[in-house]
């Protein structure tokens, strides 16, 4: 609204950049407090407080006091949120998470509880998909998902692209880390040190994609690039993780990941804002590609984290069951490094315990892969067209 079409795709990848910056700082620092005997995990929350007093400042001070919505009392314009639909937006995703979740490592499967949150799951989902549809309790204009924007084929592919970057970069970012905790015992700093690669490669390609696309202007050719790019990287990492991996096979490979997703992960929204000409439909655009990627983010890592603890248990069980230790005992081995499998004094079972783990976060990574084909896919079905991000005087599009 306030950027030109040229400055949006740079000023993108800048906050994907200064947001990338904060996983950088933040994850050191958070680890600093967690291994410091004088301070706990709580002061990792603690910190922000300061951090948000700041924001709010600067965006009192700086943010434009121009109102740019209808001249409607402020009332009026609340009364005209579809509040079902926040509601059902909110309540889906929670209650997918919580039945994934918990079905196995908590609830058996099949068992009532089980079957309860799975159907609860259901029915808010069906009376979501009802209830924006036929516009009940709101209006076409007013409800929560812009429906209507559904049948762009010239949109779907980057939403979809950019929801499976979202998934890709949680899996990563989290179980890299945990590989590491397992595979070689590295301190939570330690981690983060390791994590490094990745995110340093995601903030630099994600800078120089956003300058470098308005002058080129074919959006397709980065999508595809980012596809190739993380489905090599994740393919190798889920083909040789294991405890006696080369660490810098892992560095170097969570960088390729940190290209491909570098190329995909903020730039739809910019390229989104120079297709649609509607202002009303740039909105709603903008609204679809944060549901894609939050709800890639939120589905993926719950996901993943089912496959961790029913996958990881079934291969901890056929490892190490012979040795004595209970399903609890096998499940807190999954939760983390105290347990007593990896202080037990048997290098052997710690050893096939390890080699279990390892296995299963190996598997992980099929994930980012099948995010990396279903970019590539993606990229492929968009329209070969050169966007005019202001530069020239010519069409908007430019085919």
């Amino acid at each position: 609204m306030f950027a030109t079409a040229d400055e949006t795709p740079r000023l993108f990848g800048l906050l994907s950049a200064i947001w990338a910056v904060g996983l950088v700082i933040g994850g050191p620092i958070g680890s600093a407090f967690a291994s410091n005997r004088h301070t706990t995990w709580r002061w990792a929350f603690y910190i922000n407080l300061p951090w948000v007093g700041v924001s709010l400042a600067l965006a009192i001070l700086c943010l434009p006091r121009k109102y740019l919505g209808p001249d409607r009392p402020l009332v009026s314009r609340l009364m005209v949120i579809d509040p079902i639909g926040v509601a059902f937006n909110m309540a889906a995703p929670v209650l997918f998470a919580l039945a994934l979740e918990f079905s196995g490592p908590v609830w058996k499967w099949g068992s009532g509880a089980s079957i309860a949150a799975w159907v609860a799951f259901g029915v808010v989902l069906i009376g979501w998909i009802v209830q924006q549809y036929w516009c009940i309790g709101t209006t076409p204009e007013q409800r929560a998902v812009p429906v209507h924007l559904l049948s762009r084929v010239d949109l779907l592919p980057l939403w979809i692209a950019s929801g499976c970057a979202g998934a890709s970069y949680a899996i990563t970012l989290y179980y890299t880390p945990l590989f590491f905790a397992f595979a070689s015992g590295h301190s939570a700093m330690e981690q983060t040190v390791r994590l490094l690669p990745f995110v340093m490669v995601f903030i630099a390609v994600v800078i120089l994609v956003g300058g470098l696309l308005p002058v080129f202007g074919r959006y397709n050719l980065i999508y595809i690039v980012a596809g190739i790019a993380t489905v090599a990287g994740a393919g190798a990492m889920a083909g040789t993780l294991s405890p006696g991996v080369s660490e810098s096979q892992v560095l170097g490979l969570e960088a390729l990941i940190g290209v491909g997703l570098g190329c995909s992960f903020q730039h739809g929204v910019g390229i989104s804002s120079v297709i649609n000409k509607n202002p009303r439909d740039r909105v709603d655009s903008a609204v679809m590609f944060n549901m894609a990627q939050m709800g890639g983010i939120a589905i993926a890592l719950a996901v993943a984290g089912s496959i961790f603890q029913n996958a990881g248990y079934n291969m901890l069980t056929d490892a190490i069951g012979d040795s004595g230790y209970s399903e609890e005992e096998l499940r807190e081995a999954l939760a983390g490094v105290s347990s007593a499998v990896w202080q037990s004094g048997n290098p052997d079972v710690r050893s096939r315990g390890v080699n279990a783990v390892a296995t299963v976060i190996g598997q992980e990574f099929y994930l980012v892969v099948a995010g990396g084909v279903t970019c590539l896919v993606c990229g492929l079905l968009m329209r070969w067209e050169r966007l005019d991000f202001g530069r020239h005087n010519s069409k908007d599009i430019e085919t």
